[in-house]
């Protein structure tokens, strides 16, 4: 099993696995970017209620995280996607990826790497992009709510 840390760095959201790969995104979380040592992906929702989510490169999608159909890069069996508030986890073919988010906002987030993943660094960044994408929803739907009942 590897042990690697995502952090939040200029901006930006920083994978500890030897080259720079990064994820940036905006207020909303709505959309992002990631970079690896192997291109530029966007990264976004597949609906407005954010429970599926795809990397996408000039060549078409790469990632897709949803509980329902998940395909990941490299040869192998079907992936299964499993997000929840605190985390999420990514299997397939007795491999794994388990992310931990921070309790606060902003911390760093562990992730659990084990047996072999093509794209590695894709694969992991766009799963703390779903998952922190989803906490940022249910954070600006509780603002909304506080703010609507302040009358």
């Amino acid at each position: 099993m590897t042990a690697l840390t995502v952090r939040k760095q200029d901006g930006a959201f920083v994978l500890d696995s030897g080259p720079r790969a990064s994820l940036r995104t905006g207020w909303t979380w709505r959309c992002g970017e990631i970079r690896t040592g192997t291109g530029l992906w966007t990264v976004e929702p597949t609906g407005p209620r954010r429970i599926g989510f795809i990397a996408r490169g000039e060549h078409g999608v790469a990632v897709r995280l949803d509980p329902s159909r998940s395909h990941v890069p490299g040869p192998g069996g079907v992936a299964r996607w499993s997000p929840g508030r605190g985390g999420g986890e990514l299997v397939r073919d007795g491999h794994r990826v388990a992310v931990r988010l921070s309790r606060r906002s902003g911390g760093p987030i562990r992730v659990d790497v084990t047996g072999e993943w093509a794209e590695a660094e894709l694969v992991v960044l766009t799963a703390c992009f779903a998952l922190l994408s989803q906490r940022r929803r249910r954070m600006l739907i509780m603002m909304a709510v506080v703010s609507s009942g302040g009358g």
